[in-house]
């Protein structure tokens, strides 16, 4: 005769967490889906378009003024996308990545799930970095593809290696500036105006101070990457200009500081928004 089972007993379920780098890339492909869907990414693939309509002006205006392929890459490289889209799209997909679930509640509903609240962040900032990445990416791309209607002569090798570079550029900032911000969204309960202060109040200050202090921006250290086309100073500003930075020169600053640089206030800034994220307590 079979034993008689309690009814009432729940069967037995494995709730053990799943591994934080299994659920992390998991949590970052269904977050990636989502965030393609948000109406801000048409907005920030719109202003991605700029360094295109630039390409795309000199090339319909301006095709015998002796602007090399080369030099408009590196230029918008330098001035464009360093100093300001890098920013821009990494803000406003990076401070809503863990922000914009804890203002709304809906974080509460992944907290219910056998999944570690590391893997939660890992995974969204991840899917942040992803779509930054890829929407810089895409505005990159259709430069280099309005360059090479002038002529297969554009495609040198200097010009494929400043091109390649400036693509892993692009994803080393959007990754670095996407884990700042997203820590920034996990501690901040308002968190777009210190974003926003840091990115153009802060970088702009100091990175254009040209002494030592300007190694404290990010943005700098990107710069730093890429050669910006020498330019003769040809009015009494750019003169002032150079004549100021003569009086305060200094030796550059090697590359591979800055790689490390990067590298580390990405891995910190990181490892500081999973420790917010844990000791977050959110009202049901």
């Amino acid at each position: 005769m079979k034993a008689a089972t309690n009814p009432a007993s729940p069967p037995d379920i494995d709730v053990r967490p799943q591994g934080s780098f299994a659920a992390a890339g998991w949590l970052a492909w269904f977050s990636l889906r989502e965030m393609a869907r948000r109406r801000r990414l048409v907005s920030l693939s719109l202003i991605s378009l700029l360094p295109v309509l630039m390409v795309g002006a000199i090339r319909i205006w301006f095709p015998q003024a002796g602007i090399t392929a080369q030099m408009q890459l590196a230029a918008l490289a330098h001035d464009i996308f360093m100093p300001f889209l890098i920013p821009v799209v990494a803000l406003f997909v990076g401070v809503p990545a863990i922000g914009e679930m804890i203002d709304d509640g809906t974080i509460v509903f992944t907290w219910t799930r056998p999944v570690r609240r590391r893997a939660i962040y890992l995974g969204r900032l991840l899917a942040a970095q992803t779509v930054s990445t890829l929407v810089l990416s895409g505005s990159l791309a259709l430069c280099f593809a309005v360059m090479v209607t002038e002529g297969p002569q554009v495609i040198t090798w200097d010009f494929l290696k400043l091109y390649l570079q400036t693509f892993v550029i692009i994803a080393m900032g959007v990754f670095t500036y996407a884990s700042l911000f997203a820590a920034m969204g996990t501690f901040f309960r308002k968190p777009v105006l210190p974003a926003i202060l840091f990115a153009f109040g802060w970088e702009n200050l100091v990175s254009n101070i040209p002494a030592r202090v300007q190694e404290l921006s990010l943005r700098f250290h990107l710069q730093n990457l890429i050669t910006k086309p020498e330019a003769a100073p040809q009015d009494l500003p750019g003169l002032l200009g150079a004549l100021l930075t003569t009086a305060f020169h200094r030796e550059p600053v090697p590359k591979v500081q800055s790689v490390l640089v990067l590298a580390a206030v990405m891995l910190l800034t990181t490892v500081l928004g999973i420790w917010l994220f844990r000791q977050k307590e959110i009202a049901k």
